[in-house]
Formats: C-alpha cells, structure tokens, sequence
C-alpha cells in the first residue's frame, strides 16, 4: 500500500505535464493516419515502384534535386514509412511550437492551448499524401530554426543565430516557407527592438525611438536578404525544368487572388467542418456568434477586461498568420480553399494562425458569457468548454480520415475491376469513373488513375479519367491537351494511345452500396477479419463497352 500511494501523485503528475497533454490529443486526432499506410493519394502513384533514376530527374527538373534520393531511400524503407514519419514529424512540429510560445513568456495556459488547438483543428488536409510528406521535414527545419533564433537572441549567442540562419536557408526547399518568413522578420525586429531599449550598453546610443529603429533595421538586414539569396542560389543552381519549367507556379498576383486571401482570411477565423458545413453557413455562423458576443457585452457595466484585450491580441496575430500561410497560393495566382484536400497542400501554417484566432475568440466569448462573481465555476465552465471544442475537432479529424479510407477502398475496387475484366487492359478503351466515391469529391489525376492501371496490370498506357474532370476540358482529347507536358514516365501513361478513341467503358457505384460509409465500415471488418474473402470489385459496376457511340 505504502508503494501505491506514492506511485499515485508521479502519475497525476505526469497526466498533468502539458507536453504529454499535446501528445494525447494530437494522437487522437491523427493516429488513423496509420490505416492509410499503404494509401497512395495524388501524385502519390507516380512515386510507388519508381525507380532512383527517375525520381532524381523529376525532382531536378523542379528544383528539389534532393527530394528525389529522399522519396527513394523512404520507399527502400517501405511505404509505410510516410505514414509513420507525417505522423512524428506533425508532433514534432508541434512541440517546437509549444517550445516558441514558452520562449516569449505566454502563459503556460495559453502556450499549451494554442499548441492543443494546433494539433486539432481540421486543417491541411493534404498531410495524407506521401508526396507532401517532405513538407512536414522542411516545416519542422523552418520552425525548429525560429526556435534557435528566439534562444539566441535572449540568450545574446551569436553562434545560434548564425546556426538558425543556416537552417533557415535550408528549410526554404519548400518553397512556400519563404513567403512565411515575413513572420520571423516581425519577431526579429520586436526583439531587437526590445533588446536595443533595455540592452544598458546602449543606452547612450539609443535614446529615442528614431535610434532604437536604426539598430533595429541594421540588425535586421541580414534576415531581410536571405530569402532573396535563396532565390539567387536556387535561379542558378536549381532551376526549374522539362514539365516545371513554364507556367508551373510561377508567381502571378492580381486583385481577384488578393480579395481571395481576404476572404480566406475571414472564413478562417472561426474554424469549422470543411467536409460537411460550406463557407456562407460557417461565416453565418461566425458573424452570428460576434453579434451574440456584443449584444451579451453591451449589458456588462466593464467593457474591457484583460481576456477581451487579450482575445483581440490573438485573433490579430491569427489572423496575420493566416495571410501568411495563404499566402504560398495567392502568389501564383491560385485561389486558397478550406475543404478540398488537394488546395491545402502549400498550407502548412494555417493550423497556427487558426489556433491563435481560435483561442482569441475563445476568450472574448467566455469573458462575455461567464460571469466573473463565481470565478471557480466560471473556470470550470472554460476548461469543459475548450475540452468540447478540442472534442469535435479530434471527431472532425476521425471523419477526414474516414474520407480518405474509403477512397483508398474505391481505389482498390478500380484496380480489382481492372485485374478481374479483361476489355479494361486494352490500351485501345477509355474507361471513366463516375463512381462519386473519391475523397471531398475531388477530381483524381490523370496519374492516379494509371498507377491504379499499373498495379492491376503492370502496363503503362491507360486511358482513364474522372467523368467530370474530362467533360471540363471539352473530352478526352481536350484534357490530354491540356497536360500533355505531363504524360510521360511521372504520370505512367508513357504508352498511352492518346489519338485514339477505342471503346468507352464506365465505371459506376455498385448497386449494393447505398451508402459508401456502410461499406467502408463492413469492408475493414471482412479485411480484419476474413482478408481471403474480400473482394475490393464489389465497390463498382461496369457499363460498356459503347464503342459505336460517336460521343
């Protein structure tokens, strides 16, 4: 007994450290990412089975000569290994910013929410394809050096700051963290704005505020020029080639993708479902909820309390976070999106900024709503509140993987079809899905769908395409067209036979699959259960072939 009663409090003390807290929640919400370790999304297919050769050229050929060994020497591993390394390179970016937030002295309240908050909100989807897995490394780098910075800087080591530089420049390979970089600007003039103002050595050469402002410029310069260097290298020595080469993401700003950003912005602040809930119901929702807020404060004899300023503090900070993370879209012309997975892969800050904006609100709310007579219950009432809120987000994050699963069965189905039904390896049919299965309802690639040809089959010269994405370019021919540059070894269609029409086939929902929950549900029981017995191809019918038809 005695042993028990003081093994008890290490226990609860260790449930109570906020590191193991974030970790808890960020496993609940994404270790169902493991149920998709052999998933292939995307561009996912053009990596399986490539050989080193290949991947290095692709990759040189966009720029990032060393992604290429990195997803060959992943797949040495095994497939499942992206899995496993997006979910510890996700806590691990966590973590670090847990790390950020202690560094500039937020409570240790605020520090952990904010890092709850992060590791939960349905953000970033695309963090499921192995070809985005890279970006979580590079993400981890960039935040990791931030973190460097900020020691170094308090701590006064010009050593650390020279070493954060250096994994600065590393980091930007993904290119989508320099226009980010605007934020570790910011947090360097704030500190050495500060360290010029309270640093007594120059006291006498910073009296006034115009003094403290040069420093803070020259101290600076240096953080200002190392995007720009990293352009200079990367122009010359990692320049962008083959398929990358012309209109491939290249920086286009107009005022319809600005407005756009905006808007993100604002739908960002309150984050909701992007599955099931659509942006004019979610900014509803939000613009409903700051009317409550100000019709509930309007009765309060004090109108400004420290959670209000608070909360106001950290929605401005989400919401400069959000723009930067949008950002990465906006500059090359595209318009940013919440629910369809494939817009968020250049995303990676969006869980910050929303974390701040979040809890911002958060606060405003519980400050007008909570009366501050009975301060024990009011916490009490925060801290189940905020535990509801993190509830439905972990919910919200078992729902997307649940999406992603059952696309990774129609997936499978595709490839059964194809394997079992002969007329479908010819490379004279044009098959197309209209099976509605995909995951957000989003339209697969053309790569997608010759892998899935490759698997089954072992050839590289399908013609398949979704339904919908082939009527927007005005039909086969059309699409092929349009992402010509593309077919080729990367897309494994190299042997397709595009200039020929050959027979239609069509690929629909199987008629026993009312809802497609349902079958996932039963199909992951029979693949637990009894693996010999299941059959993927019971997921589609086939309609075909229409080979007289002139449509």
């Amino acid at each position: 007994m005695p042993k028990e009663n003081h093994e008890m409090p290490d226990m609860k003390g260790l449930f109570k450290r906020a590191e193991l807290q974030i970790f808890l929640v960020y496993m609940g919400a994404h270790l169902p990412i493991f149920l998709l370790s052999d998933a292939r999304y995307w561009d996912d297919w053009s990596l399986s089975g490539a050989s080193k050769e290949m991947l290095v050229s692709v990759f040189t050929q966009a720029g990032f000569p060393l992604l290429g060994y990195y997803h060959y020497a992943v797949q040495l591993i095994g497939w499942w290994f992206y899995a496993f390394s997006t979910f510890a390179l996700g806590y691990l970016i966590i973590h670090v910013f847990y790390l950020i937030l202690k560094s500039f002295d937020f409570s240790k309240s605020d520090a952990k929410t904010l890092s709850l908050l992060a590791a939960a909100l349905p953000v970033n989807f695309a963090r499921v394809a192995a070809i985005n897995n890279p970006g979580l490394f590079f993400l981890l780098i960039f935040v990791f050096a931030l973190y460097i910075f900020v020691i170094s800087i308090n701590n006064k080591n010009a050593y650390l700051e020279y070493t954060s530089y250096a994994l600065f420049m590393f980091s930007f390979q993904f290119n989508a963290l320099i226009t980010s970089f605007l934020s570790v600007f910011f947090i360097a003039a704030f500190l050495f704005y500060n360290k010029a103002a309270d640093a007594p050595t120059n006291a006498t050469h910073h009296k006034n505020n115009l003094n403290k402002f040069k420093y803070t410029i020259k101290r600076t310069a240096e953080i200002i020029l190392l995007p720009f260097f990293y352009a200079t290298i990367q122009h010359f020595l990692f320049s962008k080639s083959g398929m990358f080469a012309a209109s491939y993401n290249i920086i286009d700003i107009n005022f319809g993708a600005i407005l756009s950003e905006i808007k993100v912005v604002i739908l960002y602040i309150f984050p909701y479902d992007g599955i099931y809930i659509g942006k004019p119901v979610a900014l509803t929702i939000f613009l409903a909820a700051f009317l409550v807020v100000y019709l509930i404060r309007a009765n309060l004899a004090t109108r400004s309390t420290e959670a209000d300023c608070n909360g106001k503090g950290l929605i401005g900070i989400g919401v400069v976070l959000l723009g930067l993370g949008a950002s990465a879209y906006v500059l090359v012309g595209k318009e940013p999106s919440y629910a369809p997975w494939m817009a968020t892969r250049f995303q990676v800050l969006l869980p910050f900024g929303a974390a701040f904006s979040t809890l911002g609100l958060f606060k405003i709310i519980c400050a007008a709503v909570f009366s501050a007579k009975n301060h024990d219950l009011g916490d009490r009432m925060k801290v189940a509140s905020l535990a509801g809120l993190i509830a439905v987000f972990i919910v919200n994050w078992w729902f997307v993987y649940a999406t992603f699963y059952v696309d990774h069965l129609r997936q499978e189905a595709f490839a059964d079809t194809i394997r079992n039904t002969p007329s479908l390896q010819s490379r004279n049919s044009v098959i197309l899905d209209r099976s509605g299965l995909t995951a957000f309802d989003t339209m697969p690639g053309l790569g997608e769908y010759a892998g899935l040809h490759e698997a089954a089959t072992g050839k590289h010269d399908a013609l398949i395409l979704d339904y919908d994405s082939m009527t927007a370019y005005g039909g086969w021919s059309g699409f092929v067209d349009n992402f010509k540059r593309f077919l080729g070894a990367w897309s494994k269609v190299e042997d397709a036979a595009v200039d020929v029409p050959g027979c239609l086939y069509i690929v629909r929902r199987g008629r026993d699959v009312q809802s497609k929950w349902s079958y996932a549900a039963n199909a992951f029981i029979v693949k637990i259960r009894n693996p010999e017995h299941y059959t993927a191809r019971h997921l589609l019918s086939l309609d075909g072939p229409y080979c007289q038809s002139p449509h």
